[in-house]
């Protein structure tokens, strides 16, 4: 199995199959929240998640080989009667979700999200990728991580629109890897100009300012590469700072002015 394939499950929620019981107390958004303690209700995982894009790009659910000597599925993780993954194989969403254990891993919470990969699979074969590291240590670039992201390898001819075409949208990429904090929830898909004035002249001024560019989507919607250039070893992007190792994050401003990027405080 590849590295890409058994990347970690670090965002809430998941897999396939049927109807389950879940715990209601809450309204979540208007809607009832399955995954919060009290009345007993039936609830479909693809209501909210998207199974498509969890066996597609976080972890493949079906047609798997229990038995393969790559990993070894715990007694206590539930397959399904065909022998695939369900949500209840990694996730005890019935539970009530804390800060330490957001994305209601079975047997957590974990250190680190990565240690739940290790129940199923060998530290030792377990090889970590990091698709922000485009570069070699020759100083060459390293093209096979663009695939991570890119539906396609990108060349130095394509169109930016062909360029940046994904598999899918951007915060399901980057959720491959990476769970949405409550400060980029409540940030995420923000329209700006749309927004008070204040803020949209503050978002603008900041990018004359540093002579940056502070991405949106089509839809000028905040989106990760807002904050964050992703192609972090490569410096093609314009931010005041750069380096994996001052900047692990990847951040266009250092983190005590990122914030005043839009909000005038």
């Amino acid at each position: 199995m590849s590295p890409y394939k058994i990347f970690p499950l670090i965002v809430a929620s998941v897999l396939s199959v049927s109807t389950i019981s879940a715990q209601l107390t809450t309204t979540y958004s208007g809607k009832s929240n399955p995954h919060a303690e009290g009345l007993s209700k039936k609830w479909d995982c693809s209501e909210c998640h998207s199974v498509d894009g969890i066996n597609a790009l976080i972890h493949p659910m079906f047609n798997l080989n229990p038995k393969s000597p790559q990993m070894s599925i715990p007694e206590d993780f539930p397959l399904s009667q065909k022998a695939d993954l369900t949500c209840f194989t990694c996730h005890e969403a019935a539970s009530k979700q804390t800060r330490s254990n957001r994305a209601f891993l079975r047997g957590g919470p974990y250190r680190r999200e990565l240690e739940f990969c290790y129940n199923c699979h060998s530290i030792e074969n377990y090889a970590k990728v990091n698709p922000h590291q485009q570069l070699r240590e020759d100083g060459s670039i390293n093209s096979t991580v663009c695939l991570h992201c890119h539906s396609r390898q990108p060349t130095a001819t394509d169109h930016p629109m062909i360029a940046a075409e994904l598999h899918g949208d951007m915060r399901s990429t980057c959720n491959k890897c990476h769970a949405l904090h409550t400060h980029e929830q409540n940030h995420y898909g923000k329209n700006i100009p749309a927004s008070k004035k204040a803020t949209l002249k503050q978002y603008e001024s900041t990018q004359k300012r540093y002579n940056i560019k502070l991405p949106l989507s089509q839809k000028n919607e905040i989106q990760c590469t807002t904050c964050h250039y992703i192609h972090g070893s490569l410096g093609i992007d314009a931010v005041v700072y750069a380096g994996s190792e001052e900047n692990q994050h990847f951040l266009r401003l250092p983190r005590e002015k990122l914030c005043y990027a839009c909000h005038n405080l």
